[in-house]
Formats: structure tokens, C-alpha cells, sequence
């Protein structure tokens, strides 16, 4: 139980309680915050609501239980949002090259796309993140160095094991 200022005085409220007021405002959060992609929304919000519970059983309930669950809710949807940004380039250069495909080879390209995100997913993220920008994004050396905030040579030495990550894990992927 918690103790909470509400009109000049202290009320219980329990897990229950506390659950049942944030989960809806917190579903609403994570829905804009995702751009109203309702299953990604769905899945960070129950992640929220899972780590409060988690942390009220082990610990009791923390000073604000809604800034709790906001707080994880915001730090994941940034995630999330983050990580499509990076595989949406990707996703429309393979889908642009395969347009005038016939059906079979759509499905081909498809399965292939299927197998670069997965292997793109496994990167590191300064990786992933240097090997889209020159590779996806087609910015210079210099510009992506900058884009990134590191030095040329640590951009080219970051793409360089991008690439050779990148083939390691198709392969496996193969196999």
C-alpha cells in the first residue's frame, strides 16, 4: 500500500488500485508515442505495467507509481521508435528494387529482407547505425562521421566490422 497526498490528506492505494488508474493513460501514452502502431504500443505499456508490478512485490511501491511506469514506458517507446528509424530506411531501398518483380521474385526479395533485418537487428548499435548511414543513407565519410559523433577512422573502422559482421550473420542465417 501507498500513502498519497489527495485533498489534504493520505489514502491506501493498492497495486490493484494504481494499476487500474495508470494502465489506460499509459496505453493512450505509448500509442502516440509509436505513432499509433497499436501492437508495438500494446506490448511496451504491458512491459511498463509488468516491471511496477515487479517492483511494488519486490521492494513496495515506489513514491510515484505513475512516474514509475511512465518513466520505463518513455525509455522503451524511445527504443522502439529509434530502432524502426534505423531499419525504415532499409526497408524501403529493398522494397524499391523489387516494384516490378514478378510475384515469385517478390517473395524471394522478401524473404531476403526478412534476413537482413535479422541480421541488421544483431549489430551493435554504433555498427548498425554507421553501416546505415553510409550504406542506406549515402552520406560521406566525413558527414556520417559527424552525423555520429565520432572521428572518420572510428566511422570507417565501425563500417568496415558492420560489413564483415553483417556477412558473418547472413551466413549463419544461410546455414
Amino acid at each position: 500500500m501507498l500513502l498519497t497526498p489527495q485533498s489534504g490528506y493520505f489514502i491506501d492505494v493498492t497495486l490493484d488500485d494504481a494499476l487500474d488508474s495508470i494502465a489506460p493513460r499509459l496505453l493512450r501514452y505509448c500509442r502516440a508515442r509509436t505513432g499509433g502502431e497499436f501492437s508495438l504500443a500494446d506490448e511496451i505499456a504491458q512491459e511498463s505495467l509488468t516491471a511496477l508490478v515487479q517492483r511494488w512485490l519486490r521492494f513496495g511501491a515506489p513514491d510515484s507509481p505513475e512516474a514509475f511506469a511512465f518513466a520505463i514506458a518513455r525509455r522503451r517507446a524511445w527504443r522502439a521508435t529509434l530502432r524502426r528509424r534505423l531499419l525504415v530506411p532499409v526497408e524501403q531501398l529493398l522494397h524499391h528494387r523489387d516494384q516490378r518483380a514478378d510475384p515469385e521474385g517478390q517473395a524471394i526479395a522478401r524473404q531476403e529482407c526478412e534476413r537482413v533485418f535479422r541480421a541488421l537487428t544483431r549489430l551493435p548499435r554504433g555498427e548498425r547505425e554507421a553501416l546505415l548511414l553510409v550504406g542506406v543513407g549515402e552520406l560521406d565519410n566525413a558527414t556520417a562521421a559527424r552525423a555520429s559523433n565520432v572521428s572518420v577512422a572510428a566511422l570507417k573502422m565501425r563500417v568496415m566490422r558492420a560489413k564483415r559482421r553483417l556477412g558473418e550473420l547472413m551466413e549463419e542465417d544461410v546455414g
